[in-house]
């Protein structure tokens, strides 16, 4: 008899910088929250397994202003995008001309793997601020169920290199080769593999949980035991055509979108 796997509950980077007050808020991220705290609270004796990850940056991020710099001085301001062209005609280059070449090469490579521009973020969850920390209401759920369960939750950093993107948990849009943390995340995939169902919720729902999820999938050979609770996770505003996309190509591989109503565990 093949032995069943834990349910495990994956909350992508839910971070006070993704939530109302924050740097980089997305407008319902508290109601997001709120649910699901109450999913946890209503189901921790059928959730087997919590995985935190936490979105972790230097200020001098490659996806911050202050990387980027022009002609005039200027940093470019949030929710610009940076093109391999705009580097090319030099409207924008780093900052620090040691870091030029790895840039440019980033940009390239970046663009080649069909992804997504660089764009320009407040600058966000940075390392040891108050923006880094776990949103209270979903860490008082999260606390509560590890002392119900005398068990350990799984917090999964993400990001800390300056030089790459790392919207997906499990691995960097361009690993860097000298940079383990860049490279696919083997412990926390096989955590998700090893589970009979991954139900996933966070921030956001346009970027780290959308190309979280689409990794997952790649490696999974039976999505369908993977579920979204789309009434816990929101996109960043301005981005809703992606976060459609999105659930529109999961789902079509085989993963579920449902609600925590809806959610049968």
């Amino acid at each position: 008899m093949t032995k069943k796997g834990p349910t495990t509950l994956l909350i992508i980077d839910p971070q006070n910088d993704f939530h109302p007050g924050g740097t980089l808020a997305i407008p319902t991220a508290d109601s997001d929250a709120e649910r699901i705290a109450r999913f946890i609270r209503a189901n921790a004796d059928r959730i087997d397994e919590i995985v935190v990850t936490l979105d972790s940056h230097q200020r001098a991020h490659i996806a911050h202003g202050i990387f980027w710099v022009n002609d005039a001085g200027e940093h470019p301001p949030p929710f610009t995008l940076i093109a391999a062209e705009d580097l090319a005609r030099g409207t924008w280059r780093a900052s620090d001309a040691r870091k030029q070449r790895a840039a440019e090469e980033y940009v390239r490579r970046l663009e080649e793997g069909n992804r997504f521009k660089i764009c320009v973020w407040p600058e966000h969850c940075i390392i040891g601020s108050p923006g880094h920390n776990v949103r209270p209401s979903i860490l008082a759920a999260v606390n509560e169920w590890a002392g119900s369960r005398m068990k350990e939750v799984t917090f999964v950093w993400k990001g800390q290199h300056c030089l790459t993107e790392m919207y997906s948990a499990l691995r960097a849009e361009v690993p860097v080769e000298s940079d383990e943390r860049t490279h696919l995340n083997a412990g926390l995939l096989r955590i998700l593999l090893e589970s009979s169902r991954v139900l996933v919720c966070g921030q956001a729902l346009s970027h780290c949980v959308n190309f979280t999820v689409r990794d997952l999938v790649y490696h999974h050979r039976a999505p369908s035991l993977i579920s979204i609770l789309r009434d816990c996770a929101s996109v960043v505003p301005g981005f809703e055509a992606e976060g459609a996309k999105f659930l529109d190509d999961v789902s079509a591989k085989g993963v579920w979108v449902v609600t925590t109503d809806t959610c049968a565990l």
